[in-house]
């Protein structure tokens, strides 16, 4: 049987019919790869806010061919995304060495988790995502308007001027859907700090061409 066949048969599963959670977790440690895959997926669908022990099995299968599981890994992996933005986060800035597919699977399923994914990136800014604000923001954006509340909480708050600059320049690239931060890039581009001024004012004109159009 096919695996995309089995992912249909979890999701068809129901009461007495349905595996264990237990069961799907042993299986994790098979020595059969292909076994821990289907592991690692059965408790992502089936059980999603307590998948976490799946997570490291789902990545490894995206970067792998052994099991012919690569997109239902990525698949499952979108849809843990709102319950497990901070372990995913932490996979994406702890490695300094990550493939392209690997890579691209976790910032999808972090902007799957919308608006809760975007305070946990702010979060990972601050601290051991610092040096990877490129990539954090690229997230941001493709969340769109439920990142603005964190992005802005961000520019009025952050202690650290750099991440507020950064924090106005996302909103101008948001452009039109940052308009409720309006009130906030006001405030930074009366600021003492130059820069963030200046990036500040560049964001409300983005704003503004954004509704002459």
């Amino acid at each position: 049987m096919s695996a995309t066949c089995w992912i249909a048969l979890l999701w068809g599963v129901s009461g007495g019919c349905a595996r264990s959670e237990e069961r799907w977790t042993e299986d994790l440690s098979s020595p059969d790869p292909f076994v821990r895959g289907m592991a690692a997926i059965g408790l992502g669908v089936q059980a999603p806010d307590r998948a976490k022990p799946a997570i490291e099995e789902l990545l490894a299968m995206v970067d792998s061919t052994s099991t012919g599981l690569e997109r239902e890994a990525a698949w499952v992996l979108h849809r843990l995304g709102p319950a497990h933005a901070a372990q995913l986060l932490d996979h994406l800035v702890s490695l300094d060495l990550m493939s392209a597919e690997r890579r691209g699977t976790i910032q999808n399923a972090l902007v799957a988790g919308g608006a809760v994914s975007a305070g946990r990136v702010v979060e990972c800014m601050r601290g051991p995502g610092r040096g990877r604000v490129g990539d954090l923001g690229d997230v941001l954006l493709a969340i769109g308007e439920p990142a603005v509340p964190a992005i802005e909480r961000m520019l009025v708050d952050e202690p650290d001027v750099r991440l507020q600059r950064f924090a106005a320049f996302l909103l101008g690239r948001l452009g039109p859907a940052a308009a409720q931060a309006e009130s906030s890039l006001r405030g930074a581009a009366a600021a003492d700090d130059a820069e963030l001024a200046a990036m500040a004012r560049e964001a409300l004109s983005q704003l503004k061409r954004g509704w002459a159009r």
